[in-house]
């Protein structure tokens, strides 16, 4: 028989495989990893993960944008060389001051991630019920060693799975806000209400908040036909508000005056004396705080200069906004929300996602680094790649995941049916 040749067939298009999509090896790194990491923590009460999940983080960050570079296009070259450009002009004065190269990408790892948005875009990561499981279980492992470090170690300690609650609650609510499609609608009161307990027992003021912008978003998603679920879900919007500020009391009267207002107040006295342009693009990369300053916050020693000298540069303020104005100005924080919102407009991101994904990022940065580190930046990345999928919407002009198994249906039919 004939060998048919169904790429000349008229109307039938030549399957291949899709190059866009993260390879399967690089999706399961992320699972074993998370999931490993939370195991080895469920012991380990008052301590987190034996794992340097943060680096192995950054470490999947870098290798999916190297992959995403040898398996095909990208998209938004314009957008990609602006940020390549705008690195440069950070980093070449930076070296040219001799400035210890450590700090300097500490400071500026946010732009690692703007990248890693617009390489996301154009590509998709498969399946996403694997993703869902592994959410699943990173909530229940850490409300369960949460449950235990309270019921044997006492209220004062606040446990972390695999780091500090600040950190890894962010990356709880975010992955929860992308895989809340695919949970299915009898369990997404469940997950919402387990993070919610996880919450309490953290007393982390800036998971609260994250927690309250999670269960604000589940509202909106709840349809009108499961009245129950809906009606429950605005019941909880007062009760978590009142959780956080419960949250925020007790810890400034556990632990005096706020650290963030210290830090605010640095802030403000390193700035007193700024000129407009100073506001808008920030100071030269990278300058240090003044040793007054340094001195203030000699108690953050872990958060000094890594040349050991005593000097202290902008990380040592803690909450992003403020870092990244200090460094970039109000334009670098601008840029920084304007390129996540872009990547996952363009991507099809549905927009309750893409704003609610948003609102952890900017609150997260009022506490600790928001887009300046992983655990925020990991839940942008999956829902651009999500969406890519066609498991939230199908663009005109690509097919769906219906589609395309009807198109190898069809494929293999006419190839059978030879002469």
């Amino acid at each position: 028989m004939a060998m048919l040749d169904v790429g000349r067939l008229p109307g039938v298009v030549a399957l291949s495989p899709d190059r866009q999509e993260v390879p399967k090896l690089l999706r399961v790194a992320l699972y074993v990893m998370l999931i490993l990491g939370g195991i080895l923590s469920l012991p380990r009460l008052g301590s987190i993960t034996p794992l340097p999940m943060t680096a192995l983080l950054d470490a999947w960050i870098i290798v999916f944008m190297v992959a995403a570079i040898v398996r095909g296009r990208t998209s938004h070259g314009g957008l990609l060389l602006l940020l390549g450009v705008y690195l440069l002009t950070r980093f070449v004065p930076a070296l040219a001051n001799s400035s210890p190269l450590e700090d300097t990408l500490q400071a500026y790892r946010w732009l690692l991630y703007l990248v890693a948005f617009v390489f996301a875009v154009g590509r998709n990561w498969g399946p996403p019920g694997p993703l869902v499981g592994v959410t699943w279980a990173l909530v229940a492992m850490a409300f369960l060693k949460a449950a235990a470090t309270f019921a044997l170690l006492g209220p004062g300690e606040r446990p972390g799975l695999l780091l500090e609650n600040n950190f890894e609650l962010a990356l709880f609510s975010g992955l929860v806000i992308v895989t809340y499609k695919f949970i299915s609608p009898a369990a997404r009161l469940g997950i919402v209400a387990l993070m919610g307990g996880l919450t309490l027992l953290s007393g982390s003021r800036s998971g609260a908040v994250a927690f309250l912008i999670l269960t604000v978003f589940a509202v909106t998603q709840s349809s009108r036909a499961n009245l129950f679920v809906r009606y429950m879900l605005l019941l909880a919007i007062p009760v978590v508000g009142l959780l956080a500020v419960q949250v925020f009391e007790s810890r400034a009267v556990s632990g005096g005056t706020i650290d963030r207002v210290r830090f605010f107040d640095v802030f403000l006295g390193e700035t007193s004396n700024w000129t407009a342009l100073q506001w808008i693009f920030g100071t030269t990369p990278i300058t240090p705080l003044s040793p007054g300053a340094c001195a203030r916050l000699s108690y953050y020693e872990k958060l000094l200069s890594s040349a050991g000298d005593g000097s202290c540069y902008s990380v040592i303020l803690h909450a992003f906004n403020m870092r990244v104005v200090f460094d970039a100005g109000i334009f670098g924080l601008l840029l920084a929300l304007f390129v996540a919102w872009y990547a996952m407009k363009s991507a099809r991101v549905p927009l309750s996602v893409n704003l609610a994904l948003l609102a952890v990022a900017f609150s997260n940065g009022f506490s600790v680094s928001g887009l300046n580190n992983p655990y925020v930046a990991l839940p942008i990345v999956l829902a651009i790649l999500l969406a890519r999928s066609g498991f939230w919407a199908t663009t005109p002009s690509e097919p769906s995941q219906t589609a395309r198994a009807a198109s190898m249906f069809d494929l293999r039919r006419v190839s059978s049916s030879g002469p």
